[in-house]
C-alpha cells in the first residue's frame, strides 16, 4: 500500500501571508484605502522658499495641480454662470504662511466697473469658519456653521479710475466737488470703493444675506492675466486673525471650494461658477524634487515588498518540492 505523500504548503503560506501584511500594514501607516473612494484633495507641502503672491514664482513650477470642475450656481437668486468649467489650484505653506494659487481660462480680461454695465473678474475660496460646528451648507453656510471667504478681484487689483478717465467722450462743465462726498460708495463705506483695500478682502456669512467684512483684514493677493488665463495667489498666516476666520494646522485637513466670476459674461453677486467642497491638507514634507505625494510613493513600495514576499514564498515552495 503507497502512502499518499503530504505537500507541506507553509512557505508558500508564510509567502503571501508575509506580503499581504507587508502590504496592509504600510498603506495604514500612510493613510492609504484602495477599497475606499478617495475624494479630491489638494495637498499643501512646505516650500523651501516664500512663494510670495507672485503667480509666477519657481515655487509653483514643482507643487501638485488639483484640476476642480465648477458649475453654474443654481442654488439660490441670482443663479446662472457656469462659463468656467475647471479652475486649477495649488497650494504650499512656508513659516507659518498658507498660499494657494488659483488658475483659469478666461478669453477676456474685465478688471474696469466704472460703467454700470461693467462687472469685473474674480475668484474666491471659502472654508469653514474656526466657530464652526458641523461642516458648513457650501451657500454661504448656516447660522451654527459660518464660512470664511477669501476673494480677489480684478477691478480692485488696477485700482479705481476717475469717471473722466473711463467716460472719455464725455463732457462736464464742472464738478461741484471732488471730495469723500463726491465718491458716493466710498463715502458709504463700500469696501470697493476703498482704494486702500487692495485687491483681496477677508469676508465671513453664516447663510444667505449675511455676507460681510471681516473684522481682521490680513489676507494678501495678487492676480496676473497673460495668455487667455488669469493666475491668481491667495496668501495668509495659518491662524486666523479673528473667531469667524479658519485656521490651518500641519498634519490636518479641511474642506475648501472655489468660485470664479466672469465679469464679460455679467457675473457677480451669487451668478458664478462654483465647485464643490474639496480637501486641504496640510502636510510636513517639503516639495523638493517630485510632484507625487510621498504617500503614493510609499504605497507603490508597500506593493513592491509584497509583490517581493509573494515570489520569495513561492520559490521556496518550488526548490522544497523539486528536492522531494
Amino acid at each position: 500500500m503507497r502512502i499518499p505523500t503530504v505537500i507541506r504548503r507553509r512557505p508558500i503560506t508564510a509567502g503571501v501571508a508575509l506580503a499581504v501584511l507587508l502590504t496592509a500594514g504600510v498603506l495604514q501607516f500612510v493613510g492609504v484605502n484602495p477599497a475606499a473612494s478617495q475624494s479630491a484633495t489638494l495637498t499643501a507641502f512646505e516650500s523651501s522658499t516664500d512663494p510670495g503672491t507672485d503667480p509666477a514664482s519657481p515655487a509653483w513650477k514643482k507643487a501638485p495641480v488639483l484640476q476642480a470642475p465648477l458649475s453654474f450656481q443654481g442654488a439660490t437668486y441670482p443663479t446662472g454662470g457656469g462659463s468656467i468649467p475647471t479652475v486649477s489650484a495649488q497650494a504650499l505653506h512656508f513659516q507659518d504662511r498658507l498660499y494657494i494659487r488659483l488658475q483659469w481660462d478666461d478669453a477676456t480680461k474685465d478688471d474696469t466697473t466704472t460703467k454700470v454695465e461693467n462687472f469685473s473678474d474674480a475668484a474666491a475660496i471659502e472654508f469653514p469658519a474656526v466657530s464652526a460646528a458641523t461642516v458648513p451648507s457650501i451657500c454661504m453656510g448656516q447660522a451654527s456653521s459660518g464660512v470664511n471667504i477669501w476673494q480677489w478681484r480684478a477691478d480692485s487689483q488696477a485700482g479705481l479710475k476717475d469717471p473722466a478717465d473711463v467716460y472719455t467722450n464725455a463732457l462736464v462743465d464742472m464738478y461741484p466737488s471732488k471730495d469723500a462726498i463726491f465718491y458716493t460708495a466710498r463715502a458709504a463705506g463700500n469696501p470697493y470703493a476703498d482704494p486702500n483695500q487692495g485687491p483681496t478682502q477677508t469676508l465671513v456669512a453664516q447663510a444667505f444675506g449675511t455676507l460681510a467684512k471681516a473684522n481682521v483684514q490680513d489676507v494678501k493677493g495678487d492676480g496676473v492675466y497673460a495668455d487667455g488665463k488669469w493666475a491668481v495667489v491667495f496668501e495668509r498666516q495659518l491662524t486666523g486673525g479673528d473667531v469667524d476666520q479658519a485656521t490651518f494646522t500641519n498634519g490636518k485637513s479641511t474642506d475648501m471650494a472655489f468660485a470664479v466670476w466672469n465679469g464679460s459674461e455679467g457675473d457677480r453677486n451669487g451668478k458664478k461658477s462654483v465647485s464643490q467642497f474639496l480637501k486641504l491638507s496640510l502636510v510636513g514634507v517639503s516639495l523638493t524634487g517630485e510632484e507625487s505625494s510621498p504617500a503614493g510613493w510609499i504605497a507603490a513600495a508597500a506593493l513592491l515588498v509584497g509583490f517581493v514576499g509573494l515570489g520569495v514564498g513561492l520559490g521556496w515552495y518550488g526548490y522544497r518540492e523539486s528536492k522531494r
